[in-house]
């Protein structure tokens, strides 16, 4: 007599995980070139508006120029804009020892000269100085005439301040310093507790 035999129970094996349909892949791969498209849109619009900005870019210094052997033109206080874009002075403020000044006569007076000198000015403050890129255009904020007064500016150089907050077309802003050949970026111009009327 035949005894039936027990079957063993084989496990069935694991459901395998559905697959993409092509028409999924395609649409994921879009998806994915969008994205990348996107980025890269944004990289270039952010690269265009830095291209833009150095394209306006201005660059101030203030220097000057002194002659010994002269009567006019002895000492001339020069302001440049060796940028490429034009800059729009926001504020001015000047020093001697420290102390902020009103005017150039205030200077003058400190620097022990008490008799009216020849002098010429120039007024700047809230002026648009063009670049030098292709033209001379050099602001002449103050020319001395005279020797005498000539030579006390010339010894007085590492007594002065001069600050001038200026900004670009758009609104980048930056301070030059009296004989300082780098430029300070700032958020904004402040207005100078003792503003500088030349």
């Amino acid at each position: 007599m035949t005894t039936p035999q027990s079957l063993e129970q084989t496990p069935s094996p694991p459901e395998s995980a559905p697959q993409p349909s092509r028409p999924d892949l395609i649409s994921m791969l879009a998806l994915a070139v969008s994205v990348f498209a996107l980025a890269v849109g944004a990289w270039q619009t952010r690269l265009m508006q830095s291209q833009a900005r150095a394209s306006v870019w201005p660059y101030l210094a203030i220097g000057y120029t002194y002659t010994s052997d002269v009567d006019t033109n002895g000492f001339i206080w020069t302001i440049d804009n060796n940028g490429v874009g034009p800059a729009r002075v926001q504020s001015v403020a000047v020093g001697l020892d420290g102390k902020p000044m009103r005017n150039w006569e205030e200077m003058i007076a400190a620097l022990g000269m008490h008799e009216r000198p020849s002098t010429a000015t120039t007024s700047f403050a809230g002026a648009v100085i063009p670049p030098n890129t292709n033209r001379e255009t050099t602001v002449v904020a103050l020319r001395v005439h005279g020797r005498e007064l000539a030579t006390l500016f010339k010894d007085a150089i590492p007594r002065f301040t001069m600050d001038i907050c200026y900004c670009s077309v758009y609104d980048d802003c930056w301070v030059a310093h009296w004989q300082r050949w780098q430029v300070e970026a700032v958020d904004r111009c402040p207005a100078e507790s003792v503003p500088f009327e030349q």
